[in-house]
């Protein structure tokens, strides 16, 4: 049986959070072209947070110490659980899983909030499923 070689996943994850917080940034782009108002998610900030951690982590801590330890493997668990959940609370963020919608938000006339319940909703599944991987990877 082949082992995994945790270098293998790191550019891999790095491409995915390049790729979503690109994306984000080019549909917060068309908003503002259009007069909206723009804003970074709360998984915006957890996916940079994150492309910040797999770099020093996985890239830069092996590179310094020759070896892919338990804080990397643990970073770059992490950093797949978030990626994963971001699509999720990204449509959190935009009401998709109601039959409301964002029309719920139009009717208080203070537009739509920074962190809907339902992107916090997400983002705390995403916090616990998070911490039972690193639990799992460290006690490994």
């Amino acid at each position: 049986m082949q082992t995994l070689n945790p270098f293998t996943l790191v550019p891999a994850l790095l491409a995915l959070q390049f790729a979503v917080f690109g994306w984000r940034i080019a549909r917060e782009l068309s908003v503002e072209e259009q007069g909206g108002r723009t804003w970074l998610l709360i998984s915006d900030f957890v996916n940079l947070t994150f492309m910040l951690a797999v770099l020093f982590a996985c890239v830069v801590l092996p590179l310094q110490s020759g070896t892919f330890g338990v804080i990397s493997r643990t970073v770059l668990g992490v950093g797949y659980v978030f990626i994963c959940f971001t699509p999720l609370m990204i449509a959190g963020h935009y009401c998709l899983y109601s039959r409301e919608g964002r029309a719920k938000y139009d009717r208080t006339g203070r537009g739509v909030p920074w962190l809907t319940g339902q992107e916090l909703i997400l983002f705390v599944f995403a916090l616990v499923a998070a911490a039972v991987v690193a639990f799992v990877i460290v006690r490994g």
